[in-house]
């Protein structure tokens, strides 16, 4: 194979200029067997490396194990769910009582909502998992869930408000 870069046939002697090595260029051997390439000293960028190497050459390294596999927390989405229907019952049955009417509405608000909040934190992490096994149950339910506590947010909200109407 002959390199592209030898251009000694076309060499003159009035190209040479004087013979003293001020070039950068390497000089040139007078039988013209010389590289006249620059670069022939750099590595080549389409030469295999190491590191493509050690890609071809590795070997799977997948874990004899199972497969992590996320599905959705509903313990909490049950927790989250009492709350607010406790909330609501409460706000409905003796919202009419102070005290109650804000203990409805912290049950439904507070306490429903930071549950909700704990089991969306936990599902946004099983849904980082390789496998998701979700479903249409707990995500119609999560909805539900914060219907309930609006619901019972809104019902001891109106007890608290007529409460403090009659100040």
């Amino acid at each position: 194979m002959t390199n592209p870069f030898d251009f000694s046939d076309y060499d003159t002697s009035r190209d040479r200029g004087s013979t003293e090595p001020t070039s950068s260029w390497p000089a040139a051997d007078p039988f013209g067997s010389a590289s006249a390439d620059p670069f022939a000293s750099q590595p080549s960028a389409f030469a295999p490396t190491a590191a493509a190497e050690s890609f071809a050459a590795a070997q799977s390294q997948r874990p004899g194990g199972t497969i992590a596999q996320g599905k959705p927390p509903v313990l909490w989405l049950s927790v989250a769910a009492v709350a607010a229907a406790a909330g609501l019952i409460l706000a409905i049955t003796a919202g009419s009582f102070t005290a109650f009417a804000f203990l409805a509405w912290v049950l439904a608000g507070w306490v429903a909502f930071v549950l909700l909040a704990r089991y969306t934190v936990l599902d946004t992490a099983q849904r980082a998992k390789p496998v998701y096994a979700g479903s249409k149950w707990a995500q119609r339910s999560y909805w539900v869930v914060v219907a309930l506590a609006g619901a019972g947010i809104v019902a001891s909200a109106w007890h608290i408000a007529e409460w403090a109407g009659r100040l």
